[in-house]
């Protein structure tokens, strides 16, 4: 089984507040709290037990009271004890994960920090981040995808944030600071990540500078999602890039097929050129493509390493695309 991620979010008040390192903190308890888990994994060996014990308890008591003894009490008997035991280890293996999870949250102490850029899985009419749920208070829960990478080891993984009220939560696109322990090889346990709209503005601003102001703040289609149905615009025009021209074309032919959701997503901090997320509607799945080191490559739904892909058919790499999220 594959190591997952435990993406712990944090909307920083101010620009500043993004960048600070986390020593600055204080101790590891000013981190956000790592994810409440699955209560069943936990307490679900409770529930088979009860029945067990009494089941035992007639057993031990039946010879001797002169109650009959069915063969088929030996038989449930018998299979509850296996669950029992199947889902007593379900809760160890889950106790176990728990704690490396608590050490590595803890190893946040001694961080690096990566720029990373995220997608959301669902957009308003007007490009704003929608909640996928909002609370009587006004709060939403908005999650996606998050992007990074660790010694030029692309590493994605999904998130959920709670936006209080009144406050600027993710867009698809927009840069984020990501935190992950020093001296992380491959994919990292835990991670902080930390954003503030004005942070990431500026951060697109820099990197994207509109030639009518000479670079006085971001476009506002940089840091926006795209129709659904069709290829989102470039804000500006992206880096060189020898497979630019590939990357925008899956992006406009991905829109146009029926069983599969694109998002083109302009260059960012840790990104130089375009990249384009395939998934299929509905989904949290999905195949990312991005040039790395002038090499086309692809990020299957399960992760692992880059996989090269031919730059000259983007009917071919969709159709590759689709067998892999459908697990054909």
């Amino acid at each position: 089984m594959s190591q997952t991620t435990t993406v712990l979010v944090e909307l920083a008040d101010d620009p500043g507040a993004v960048e600070r390192p986390l020593a600055a903190d204080g101790p590891g308890s000013a981190l956000p709290p790592l994810p409440a888990r699955t209560g069943w994994r936990r307490w679900a060996w409770t529930v088979p037990t009860v029945p067990a014990a009494v089941l035992v308890a007639y057993r031990q008591l039946a010879p001797s009271q002169g109650w009959p003894l069915p063969a088929a009490v030996l038989g449930v008997l018998a299979v509850l004890l296996l669950l029992v035991a199947v889902l007593a280890l379900a809760r160890y293996l889950d106790d176990r994960d728990a704690q490396r999870e608590s050490r590595a949250r803890d190893a946040l102490a001694d961080a690096e920090r990566t720029t990373g850029s995220v997608l959301v899985d669902s957009t308003a009419a007007s490009g704003e981040a929608a909640a996928l749920r909002v609370l009587p208070d006004g709060a939403a829960h908005v999650s996606g995808r998050l992007t990074f990478s660790v010694d030029h080891l692309p590493v994605r993984t999904s998130f959920t944030v709670p936006v209080p009220a009144g406050t600027d939560g993710p867009r698809s696109g927009d840069p984020v600071a990501v935190w992950y322990p020093r001296g992380t090889h491959g994919r990292p346990r835990v991670v902080l990540v930390r954003y503030q709209r004005a942070w990431a503005d500026d951060l697109l601003g820099a990197m994207h500078p509109s030639p009518a102001d000479g670079g006085a703040g971001p476009s506002a289609a940089t840091a926006t999602d795209a129709t659904p149905g069709s290829a989102p615009p470039l804000a500006a025009e992206p880096a060189d890039s020898a497979n630019q021209d590939f990357l925008v074309a899956l992006g406009r032919e991905g829109a146009e097929r029926p069983h599969l959701d694109v998002e083109q997503v302009p260059p960012t901090g840790a990104w130089r050129t375009v990249r384009v997320d395939l998934s299929l509607p509905g989904s949290n799945r999905s195949v990312l493509v991005y040039e790395d080191d002038d090499e086309l490559v692809y990020i299957g739904p399960d992760g692992g390493a880059p996989q090269p892909l031919d730059p000259t058919d983007p009917s071919a790499a969709l159709d590759l695309a689709e067998r892999l999220l459908r697990g054909i």
